[in-house]
């Protein structure tokens, strides 16, 4: 029987609606996940829709450990919501209360895990990455240990400033400069991805009996709501697809650096793509051209389409 891989999942789940469906498809792909963090803002109300989800889908995955993981990035503090676009009433119900809120259990959950499973562990970190740091800051060695670390953040061939990034330009920084397996599918390519129409009409009409399907067109009507005019982009359903089958992307090896100043604050330069070494070699001053990253240049589309229609019963 294969083994099947292990993942760590690290989210925001609850305001964007891809999230969940990228949460929902890592259940439907039946990877064996061995816990869920949440980050940046209301991480116990992003912690307890997870727990939620897990349980309305059940087939063992109601028993995986949920952490509310840190809220506040590490170099700003920003304004909070009321509550998260995804908020119901009833996810204060003790059902729903997660495995730790104290924002050290989900980074220490993270290195306990990165030391227990090594090369078998994979993170896919589709939030802020202050987790992320986090676990860096209390533990340089953890997160090298795992077979990768998977993340939806960045823009590596259009120069702008990613959300996921911005939301935590100091942690975002520290990843880059301390880890060594880092696979990056950047929003210049996951903007590609505007769900298939069939798949969207499937979400918000479903009229089967999974519940956790139940749950998630709930979530989508929430979102629909509150962002009527925002299109379905699948940013973090890519990166859980991509675990699943590396073939989806084309990636392609670069440095990468993270500007945490300036007008270009939080942008990801790839320096491969746009650097000038020989008429600005001063730039390059202290810049290790070694560290590298495999960062995502291309889609296939339709294998990613035919996957997720599949996943989602269409």
């Amino acid at each position: 029987m294969e083994e099947k891989t292990k993942i760590i999942i690290d989210t925001d789940i609850g305001d964007d609606i891809d999230d969940a469906i990228a949460l929902y498809a890592a259940l439907r792909q039946g990877f064996d996940i061995i816990g869920i963090t949440t980050v940046f803002q209301n991480t116990v109300e992003r912690a307890r829709q997870v727990k939620k989800l897990l349980k309305e889908y059940g087939n063992g995955y109601e028993n995986v450990p949920v952490f509310a993981g840190h809220g506040i990035p590490i170099d700003e503090k920003r304004q909070y919501r009321d509550h998260i676009i995804h908020y119901t009433p009833e996810l204060e119900n003790e059902l729903y209360t997660p495995d730790g809120i104290d924002p050290d259990d989900a980074v220490d959950f993270i290195i306990d895990s990165c030391y227990k499973y090594g090369k078998d562990l994979i993170i896919i970190a589709i939030g802020a990455f202050t987790n992320i740091a986090k676990a860096i800051e209390k533990d340089a060695n953890a997160l090298n240990l795992i077979s990768k670390v998977v993340i939806m953040g960045g823009a590596y061939y259009k120069q702008y400033a990613d959300w996921n990034i911005i939301c935590d330009v100091a942690a975002a920084d520290m990843m880059f400069r301390n880890l060594n397996n880092l696979e990056c599918i950047g929003a210049d390519v996951t903007h590609l991805m505007i769900g298939e129409p069939t798949l969207y009409d499937n979400l918000l009409n479903y009229h089967g009996t999974e519940k956790g399907h139940i749950y998630l067109t709930e979530l989508c009507h929430l979102w629909r709501a509150d962002r009527p005019y925002v299109p379905l982009l699948l940013h973090d359903a890519l990166v859980v697809y991509y675990v699943a089958d590396p073939s989806i992307c084309k990636m392609n090896d670069a440095s990468v650096v993270v500007m945490t100043d300036g007008y270009g604050r939080g942008m990801t330069l790839n320096v491969d793509a746009y650097g000038k070494k020989a008429f600005n070699p001063d730039a390059y001053d202290g810049f290790d051209e070694k560290h590298r990253f495999l960062v995502a240049a291309a889609v296939d589309r339709d294998t990613f389409n035919a996957r997720i229609l599949n996943d989602f019963n269409v």
